[in-house]
């Protein structure tokens, strides 16, 4: 193994790392926030293909799991088994451990190797897996035994750290005091405050005017949606594009296309698997504007989210249509930075692109506004701010359950 200082906190997330997905942005901030003021820093996460077991990134030592088993829930358990094994192997502890799972979590937990924890709750697997894998759900042993993991999870992190009120108020109900939760929004790297639309990854968007879609293809997140609305006034904007970058599973992208040929938007639509995000934001820089339409469903109004879509394209000057919801309203404001339309009505959506279409002055009144929104809200160095109260609070309430336990 590299030689790397011990580690004075650990991240440990079930996600394969870096990837050019949402969650990879998410955990890069929030480890880099950890390494900024808890330093070093061990990530636990898995691993794919050529990358390697072991890596050093000035501060950070990233420990991969690749054992790949093609049973998410079986890979979960064994996943947790790495995180315990490794673990084991910090028997002089660390201050603070922060994981995203509750399967690496219950090994940090069981292993009581932190002074501190806290639990990223972005999505629960109870509420997220039957969205996945939808034959999951009518497993209720299988369910309430996950279910269990997580309450162990919920009820014995010393906080809860979530990214939307809508997530709070989720956890809640689930009998989570108010007071452990601590609500931080995602943040936008700097490549899309820096971004400037030269050099596109796709030669086609210099030509012409696009608007787009970037993110995840499930469901929940309306990309259907946004394709039937703009077959509804493809033919009035006859010299404008789509824009789709998004990553998901092979059936999910064939029904995507499949939708787009129907409609006869092939010639008008540039579909795009997930890149980098260098190269990711200077194409949404290169758009007029961006869509979030998600549906009103159980996994946006009652889990919650918070889109780093929404904050990534403020942060790159490009104003967001969003479906009228609270996590969305959380983030964008209705004709001030953003717009915000009914969720599921598709002739609603059409019609506001087609708004934001034929006025330059409100595109660029939007785009000045969500630029400087995203500058005092969403900037890497707001938000880890942020971050550092919460890890810093986690702390210090954990000291005096640290001397309880010696006393005893």
């Amino acid at each position: 193994m590299p030689d790397i200082p011990y580690p004075q906190s650990v991240y440990v997330a079930f996600e394969a790392f870096p990837r050019p997905k949402g969650a990879a942005s998410h955990i890069a901030s929030m480890v880099s926030a950890l390494a900024d003021t808890h330093g070093p820093v061990w990530l636990l996460c898995l691993g794919v293909a050529d990358m390697p077991a072991y890596q050093i990134e000035g501060d950070v030592l990233i420990r991969r799991f690749k054992v790949y088993h093609p049973n998410m829930l079986r890979r979960a358990a064994e996943f947790g088994e790495f995180v315990r094994d490794t673990l084991v192997e910090l028997r002089d502890g660390v201050e603070l451990a922060v994981f995203r799972d509750p399967w690496g979590g219950s090994a940090v937990l069981s292993t009581g190797v932190a002074s501190a924890s806290i639990f990223e709750v972005n999505a629960l697997p109870t509420r997220e897996l039957p969205y996945t894998y939808p034959q999951v759900a009518g497993n209720r042993p299988l369910m309430e035994k996950i279910g269990d993991v997580e309450r162990f999870c919920l009820s014995t992190a010393t906080r809860i750290l979530t990214v939307s009120p809508v997530n709070r108020d989720s956890l809640v109900t689930l009998g989570v005091e108010p007071a452990r939760i601590d609500v931080v929004h995602n943040c936008a790297g700097q490549e899309f405050f820096d971004a400037t639309g030269e050099e596109p990854p796709f030669e086609e968007l210099t030509r012409g005017r696009w608007f787009g879609y970037f993110g995840s293809l499930h469901r929940w997140q309306g990309v259907e949606l946004a394709v039937d609305a703009f077959s509804l006034i493809a033919s009035e904007v006859r010299d404008v594009r789509m824009l789709i970058v998004g990553g998901g599973r092979k059936e999910v992208r064939k029904a995507l296309r499949r939708r787009i040929r129907r409609h006869g938007l092939s010639d008008r639509v540039l579909f795009s698997h997930t890149m980098p995000p260098v190269h990711l934001a200077r194409a949404v820089a290169r758009l007029e504007f961006s869509l979030a339409p998600l549906l009103d469903t159980a996994r946006n109004t009652h889990q919650g989210c918070c889109p780093v879509k929404i904050v990534e394209s403020m942060a790159a000057g490009v104003p967001v249509v969003a479906s009228d919801l609270r996590v969305s309203r959380f983030l964008v404001r209705d004709g001030v930075d953003g717009m915000l339309v009914e969720p599921g009505d598709a002739r609603a959506w059409g019609r506001a692109m087609l708004a934001m279409l034929a006025d330059g002055g409100l595109r660029k009144r939007l785009a000045a506004a969500a630029r400087h929104t995203a500058a005092v809200r969403f900037a890497p160095a707001h938000v880890h701010a942020r971050l550092a109260d919460c890890f810093d609070r986690a702390i210090a309430e954990a000291v005096p359950e640290t001397e309880r336990r010696e006393e005893q």
